[in-house]
């Protein structure tokens, strides 16, 4: 017997990310997919600017793990980005940096640095809050690397609409971008709630195995094309009940 649609009311989709990202994240969402979800906005991390004394010259570089980063930096002029992700070497373009692709991972950027072996002063502009000693790795590496602090990430609590969506137990789908928003959801997260999660990577994965959750899935790549992707299976399956 073929497998019956369920109904057409859309699911609702608790967006966790620092406002604008969660924008060009639904913005990413083919229509046919948003069409099938109601996003509640819900950041769990909100994004705050860190006053910093330092200054880049003329001929150094600098190294961008996040388009936060981009945003909270001076203008390019021209000179190099190492980037993690195809979104933030975009905005690093976009703001007058020669921005090069360098994966999607800590991992992946330290490799093509190290490789690339520049022979100037690189700045690691970042949040408060990141992983992969990045900075640390490279000078063990033999370069010249100062990490400063331009933003933080500092926690929110769910909205009350979100966690009202989750206590009811219904469908829920709650897409999941960093370990420390996987942490701090962990911490929000009410009882009776069954929500459907995908995450970004098995790192974020890891401190919501324990939630009880209707499913939990892991992007197969760590970028926002892939956790659409998973979104699409996702919402295909629940539609077929």
């Amino acid at each position: 017997m073929p497998r019956v649609f369920m109904g057409t009311a859309p699911i609702p989709l608790i967006m966790t990310r620092p406002v604008e990202a969660n924008t060009r994240f639904v913005a990413q969402l083919p229509t046919s997919l948003s069409k099938r979800l109601k996003v509640i906005e819900s950041p769990l991390v909100e994004i705050v600017p860190e006053s910093a004394d330092f200054e880049i010259g003329p001929g150094e570089a600098v190294i961008f793990t996040s388009a936060n980063g981009v945003q909270h930096a001076p203008d390019g002029q021209g000179r190099q980005a190492f980037c993690v992700g195809q979104r933030t070497r975009e905005a690093a373009c976009a703001a007058g940096w020669d921005g090069a692709f360098c994966g999607q991972t800590a991992d992946a950027l330290v490799s093509s640095v190290l490789a690339a072996a520049p022979a100037v002063r690189l700045w690691h502009l970042a949040g408060r809050h990141t992983r992969g000693q990045i900075a640390e790795r490279l000078t063990a590496g033999g370069l010249q690397v100062t990490r400063v602090t331009v933003y933080d990430q500092a926690l929110r609590p769910l909205t009350a609409q979100a966690k009202s969506l989750l206590k009811q137990g219904k469908t829920v789908i709650v897409p999941i971008f960093s370990p420390r928003t996987a942490t701090q959801f962990v911490q929000e997260y009410p009882a009776g709630a069954r929500p459907h999660i995908v995450a970004l990577s098995d790192a974020v994965a890891a401190p919501m195995g324990q939630l009880g959750c209707a499913s939990l899935e892991v992007a197969p790549a760590p970028d926002a094309q892939a956790v659409v992707k998973c979104l699409e299976k996702l919402v295909a399956r629940i539609s077929l009940g």
